[in-house]
């Protein structure tokens, strides 16, 4: 009876143990698969499963021991897949966002052979990376980008470009051109637009990407004005009832941002002060949030000096002191932030606060098309930089050019590099600044602040970020 009790206690041990261990291979496996392991680090990963699979099957039958080794087996395969999956994302990094690109486009879809072509070589050059081959996985890393790329100019063609095509004929068959001529005329213009930026450079996916969505959405906007101006001669409207329709939106968004939109200068004026509201707006949320960041480090750092001050009680005179100084220090730099501030509008620069640090992102620079050279026109906007640069004697900046999304990858890299090392230069000849004060890098177009999909966006994209760091 005491050995049957006591067989019962260690089978229900070994089956909690068991079941501990598979777990903590799941746990593991989860963890292999967050860090994208599959794609990744499919070798380690593989042979995980298999492990896994194994320490279940054990577990059903009752074979512990051969269980436990094959669930410790498979928590190594799982955390090798994490570290190699980890490891290989900066070598990888150029053809996973060319095969997302791909995707986004609808390539995997289109059984196309350049992506299924992508998807063997990059499994190569993961496989090449997990074995310690780094060359090897880095050459035919590039090589899946370079198949993304291709697939991905395809899936544009025949899914976006196609659509785009199908719909402007759609168009022309229910007369929508009577209605909207200009409309579709500018959709049928950038679609051929999107075709020549597809055969000239098929790096650049991003620009007839960019182009066909573009097209397609003034086709169907050209079917939205079709409507609307059919619908409004049916029922005998006037044109006057058609702009009152076409006012009625921005009344309403101008209602809420608490604005009386007045239209007896036609609708520019309404929009020019929603814009200005929305502007304050965004400048206030972001005063907001550097001022909820700086009295955080206030806090920690009043709790700092109350618990220094008890430990030494002799000390508060000094504590006090060095308060009080921190408080004006933190005034001064108030201050002179809003001297930085008012320097630019808001289309040059915006000014940010970095914990001690501030950074100008310069918008109005306004570089000429593939061109580094800082424009004659931009020297009054430079004379304000160096400005701002004199408040903060000492200092030393950080110099970052960005661009947005047309174009080359490496041919924005080397031109973002560029036009950051010419305001580094011009900064270098004109205000005498030690050249070890002074940094540039090139950033391409891998740090929008703004949408790529819009003109407006792109250009903001277009910048120099100058990073202020102001000396102890």
């Amino acid at each position: 009876m005491v050995a049957a009790c006591v067989a019962c206690l260690l089978s229900g041990q070994l089956t909690w143990a068991s079941e501990d261990l598979i777990a903590t291979a799941v746990s593991a496996r989860e963890s292999a698969t967050e860090a994208r392991a599959p794609l990744l680090a499919p070798e380690s990963f593989e042979n995980g499963d298999r492990a896994l699979a194994r320490a279940r099957a054990d577990s059903k039958s009752g074979r512990t021991t051969r269980l436990a080794r094959a669930a410790k087996e498979a928590t190594a395969f799982f955390a090798d897949a994490t570290a190699a999956a980890r490891r290989a994302v900066p070598i990888v990094e150029a053809a996973l966002r060319a095969r997302s690109a791909a995707s986004e486009a609808g390539a995997p879809g289109l059984e196309l052979e350049d992506w299924t072509r992508g998807e063997e070589t990059l499994r190569r050059a993961v496989v090449l990376l997990e074995r310690g081959d780094d060359s090897g996985g880095a050459a035919r890393s590039e090589d899946a980008a370079d198949r993304y790329r291709q697939s991905e100019l395809l899936a544009i063609k025949l899914r976006l470009l196609s659509d785009t095509k199908a719909l402007i004929a759609d168009g022309r068959d229910k007369k929508v051109h009577r209605y909207a001529p200009e409309t579709l005329a500018r959709a049928e213009s950038l679609v051929a637009e999107a075709e020549a930026a597809l055969e000239s450079d098929r790096y650049d996916t991003d620009k007839p990407r960019a182009l066909a969505l573009e097209a397609r959405y003034e086709v169907r906007h050209a079917f939205d004005l079709a409507r609307r101006i059919e619908t409004w001669r049916r029922e005998d409207g006037s044109p006057e009832d058609l702009i009152l329709e076409m006012e009625e939106p921005l009344r309403r968004v101008a209602a809420n941002a608490d604005i009386a939109a007045r239209f007896d200068q036609g609708p520019d004026k309404p929009a020019e002060q929603l814009i200005e509201k929305f502007g304050q707006l965004e400048d206030r949320n972001q005063r907001l949030t550097e001022d909820i960041e700086e009295r955080t480090q206030q806090v920690f750092a009043l709790e700092q000096e109350v618990s220094e001050a008890y430990e030494r009680l002799g000390g508060v005179s000094e504590q006090r002191q060095a308060l009080e100084q921190q408080i004006r220090r933190q005034e001064m730099d108030r201050q002179r932030l809003g001297q930085v501030e008012r320097l630019f509008s808001r289309d040059e620069a915006r000014v940010l606060r970095q914990g001690d640090d501030v950074m100008l992102r310069l918008y109005g620079l306004g570089f000429s098309s593939g061109s580094a050279q800082i424009p004659t026109a931009s020297q009054d906007l430079m004379n304000r930089l160096e400005t701002a640069i004199r408040l903060y004697p000492e200092a030393t900046l950080i110099l970052s050019g960005h661009t947005d999304s047309f174009g080359g990858d490496k041919a924005n890299f080397e031109l973002s590099r560029k036009r950051a090392e010419s305001v580094r230069s011009h900064l270098l000849r004109t205000m005498r600044i030690p050249a070890s004060r002074v940094s540039a890098v090139g950033y391409g177009e891998t740090r929008p602040v703004a949408n790529n999909q819009t003109a407006e966006g792109r250009a903001r994209n277009r910048r120099i970020d100058v990073l202020i760091q102001p000396s102890d």
